[in-house]
């Protein structure tokens, strides 16, 4: 079976480089409706179905997952397990080029072993305890039975499911690109997962 774990559309916040974090009311600008569009007009023209569609609650992954559910037959079900990590008083704050609030915040995005979640942040552990069980409990027992299910969360969901799966270091956590509504596609043969393909793209 294969899982295809996508990330929302483009955000308003997301345009203005700021944390978003387990804010859940920011949701998708026209250019992300868009993208999404696009995106579930791509994988019908590549041929892609799926037999389940799951989705973080947060307002921006379940507008992108309705978009897409709409033209492939599916309604999202909701899963708390795939929401965005929660940075605590850091979110809404800008990120990048110097902006950092302060010396924590960046090492959150620049050495994430040193980061230290307070104040009601996920440390990033927290957040693959229940990635894991997400899969275990959700996607494991659909191998074997499913073909191909998507699963659309937030970036923070993403790369976890790639320091989970792939092996890849928390000292990795932030490298490589991974634009709004690529998709990180994950083989399961019952509990065993593989890397299928990273940060594939569909919109036209």
């Amino acid at each position: 079976m294969e899982a295809y774990f996508l990330r929302h559309g483009e955000t308003e916040w997301n345009r203005e480089r700021r944390i978003q974090g387990s804010t859940e009311w920011t949701d998708l600008t026209d250019e992300g409706v868009r993208l999404a569009e696009a995106t579930r007009d791509g994988m019908i023209a590549a041929g892609l179905s799926f037999d389940r569609l799951y989705s973080s609650p947060y307002r921006r992954a379940l507008h992108t997952a309705q978009i897409i559910g709409a033209g492939l037959g599916l309604e999202p079900v909701v899963d708390s397990r795939l929401r965005e990590i929660s940075f605590g008083p850091y979110e809404g704050t800008r990120y990048g080029e110097g902006l950092f609030s302060d010396d924590n915040i960046r090492a959150c995005f620049m050495d994430p072993p040193a980061y230290v979640a307070r104040d009601g942040a996920e440390p990033f552990d927290a957040v693959a305890v229940r990635v894991r069980e997400f899969m275990d409990e959700v996607l494991v027992p659909l191998s074997g039975t499913a073909s191909r299910v998507l699963v659309v969360a937030h970036g923070g969901v993403l790369r976890t499911v790639l320091r989970l799966v792939a092996g890849l270091p928390l000292s990795g956590f932030w490298e490589g690109p991974q634009p709004n509504c690529c998709a990180h596609v994950v083989e399961f043969e019952g509990s065993r997962a593989t890397l299928k393909t990273r940060a594939a793209t569909f919109a036209r």
